[in-house]
């Protein structure tokens, strides 16, 4: 860890081309006599035991100067980066001698406004959960579940009691009739692990104003929700009808104190795990692409924020809008939203079929082993004539998809698009999909960013109900995509996830269960993907990879000090690999 003191172990000096270091890293250095140029900034030179850049043509380094956030160059020696340092004020900063700096950390798809919400919430789930505010252990089984599910509710205070987390394969049933026996009086909704589906109670239907069938019905009808999503005998908003439950819970879960809270929250855990760097997938999923632009924008705006961000609108909430014309409101908005710490690019978040963690995605044949069938959030013919209509104007695409059915649809329609080398797209999640899926995504160009947690959550329940063992073990086919050579982020999609790369970079390369078994080795990911696809190659998937992932001349000057380097740390150990600082744009 570096020292208290702030400066202690920084040497400021002017240095010439013939400066040279004299000692170790607390040693005198040889004062420059050359003039100090007034015009141009400062330089701080870091210093490491060894820098890992993850740049191939120059994978390392010891000395990095940074400049008004940027790196200016890396080198071996002090004296090899001179050439930045003449006539400048400078000064070498020995904090992380003997230490390894690894580039900021990326996490591509993160839902901002989701997880400050959610960060509010008391979580039950089935895995642990470590949080700012507090631990939630992780249950299973019906009857300890629904234990905790009604001491958790006796604890919490409010008018309505919202508890995420909820799984059937982990924890039995849940539906109105469920609710009301733990808890007939008071509001309850339970929010399902995937985050796509709701249920509530007879007294929370009640103070939602959806307490009959007709003013339920209207409701479902109102948001151009598919009617089988939706169930009033069961409490149930299911994907395209969740939209109606989060509508009427927006006053007490958009609260400006408890919005305040959760970004502060998030950006605690992002900085806590060396994040710099993120996407939102879905800006305007609770309250609308310009108000949640507006308030993240603030959030991460502040001075002290110590990372960015890129805003991504969601294609269906923009075409609700009348005479919608994609191009011209790119070209309109793209500069009301941005700060230096704030992005919009022509970027654009599309939805195939349904969420994973609720085995709501599009499977192919054989199907489901129970005989249900998946659902689509974007029906597919709708879905093709999204694509074509914003890729036409210029968007990069972003593609929710789960499912080998969901990806056959998909894949098929990106496949009749017209090639354009400046646009890209990126398939989001990519639960499950076929070995001939994944020739054709490199065939086409494709990218990909993968939740690795299903196979890590999953692997073990879907392969008893609902996949069956197979394709459960070949959920997240990363190995494939590495061997078609195809470009990969890893992402937690938070709350699908920890905010924690490296352990979702441990998850890619040993794809262990909760239960310990590690299933499908030949789909497991090697140390040097692993780990690019949370830095470099994450930051491709988002458009990025020019300005971070990597730390090399002209870049975002992010990285983290670490004690050991991640190529070379037993494969355990990226697991919970300690983080002792991550530096902003060259702050600390």
């Amino acid at each position: 860890m570096f020292a208290q003191n702030p400066w202690e172990g920084l040497i400021t000096f002017s240095i010439s081309r013939r400066a040279t270091l004299a000692g170790m890293a607390a040693a005198p250095l040889i004062a420059a006599t050359g003039p100090v140029v007034a015009n141009r900034k400062p330089v701080t030179v870091f210093q490491a035991r060894q820098i890992v850049t993850m740049e191939r043509a120059l994978p390392s380094a010891r000395f990095m100067a940074v400049s008004d956030g940027m790196v200016l160059g890396v080198a071996d020696t002090l004296d090899d980066l001179a050439a930045w340092t003449q006539g400048r004020e400078t000064r070498v900063d020995t904090r992380f001698a003997d230490q390894i700096l690894f580039p900021g950390l990326i996490d591509p798809h993160i839902h901002p406004m989701q997880s400050a919400v959610m960060l509010n919430i008391p979580f039950l789930a089935p895995d642990d959960w470590k949080l700012p505010r507090g631990n939630y252990p992780g249950v299973t089984g019906k009857a300890e579940y629904r234990s905790r599910l009604k001491a958790m509710i006796a604890g919490q205070s409010g008018e309505i009691v919202v508890i995420w987390g909820h799984h059937e394969l982990f924890h039995g049933p849940m539906n109105r009739t469920v609710l009301d026996e733990i808890e007939p009086d008071r509001p309850v909704v339970v929010w399902q692990r995937s985050f796509h589906d709701v249920f509530a109670n007879t007294a929370a239907l009640k103070w939602m104003e959806l307490d009959n069938a007709e003013a339920f019905d209207g409701a479902v009808s109102a948001a151009n929700a598919q009617p089988e999503h939706a169930s009033f005998e069961n409490g149930i908003f299911s994907e395209t009808a969740l939209q109606i439950a989060i509508g009427k819970l927006r006053p007490v879960i958009l609260a400006p104190s408890k919005l305040q809270s959760g970004f502060a929250d998030l950006q605690t855990m992002m900085h806590a795990r060396g994040v710099t760097t993120t996407a939102d997938l879905a800006t305007g999923i609770f309250a609308g692409f310009d108000i949640e632009a507006g308030l993240i924008g603030n959030a991460f705006g502040r001075p002290e924020s110590k990372a960015r961000i890129s805003l991504m609108p969601i294609a269906s909430e923009l075409d609700r809008r009348d005479n919608f014309d994609a191009a011209k409101w790119y070209a309109q908005t793209h500069g009301g939203f941005t700060n230096d710490k704030v992005r919009l690019d022509k970027r654009v978040k599309l939805f195939a079929d349904g969420a994973f963690f609720a085995q709501n995605m599009r499977m192919g044949a054989p199907g489901y082993t129970d005989g249900h069938i998946g659902k689509w959030l974007t029906e597919p013919d709708a879905l093709v004539e999204q694509l074509e209509r914003y890729w036409k104007a210029g968007f990069a695409l972003h593609v929710h998809v789960n499912g080998d059915e969901g990806a056959a649809v998909l894949l098929d329609a990106l496949a009749r698009l017209p090639h354009r080398l400046a646009q890209t797209i990126t398939l989001e999640h990519l639960g499950y999909c076929t070995e001939a899926q994944i020739v054709k995504i490199a065939e086409l160009g494709l990218m990909v960013s993968a939740q690795p947690n299903y196979i890590r959550v999953l692997g073990e329940a879907y392969s008893k109900t609902g996949l069956g063992p197979d394709r459960a073990s070949l959920m997240n086919r990363l190995g494939s995509l590495e061997r078609n050579g195809i470009p990969l982020g890893l992402h937690s999609d938070f709350n699908m996830a920890p905010i924690d790369p490296f352990y979702l970079a441990w998850i890619a390369q040993t794809r262990e269960g909760i239960d310990g078994k590690r299933r499908a080795p030949e789909e497991q990911l090697s140390r040097e993907k692993a780990l690019r696809a949370i830095t470099i190659e994450a930051a491709q998937v988002v458009g990025m990879n020019d300005v971070v992932g990597s730390l090399s001349s002209g870049k975002k000057a992010d990285f983290i000090a670490l004690d050991r380097n991640p190529f070379e740390v037993e494969t355990g150990a990226l697991k919970d690999m300690p983080i002792n600082a991550t530096i902003f744009e060259g702050e600390v």
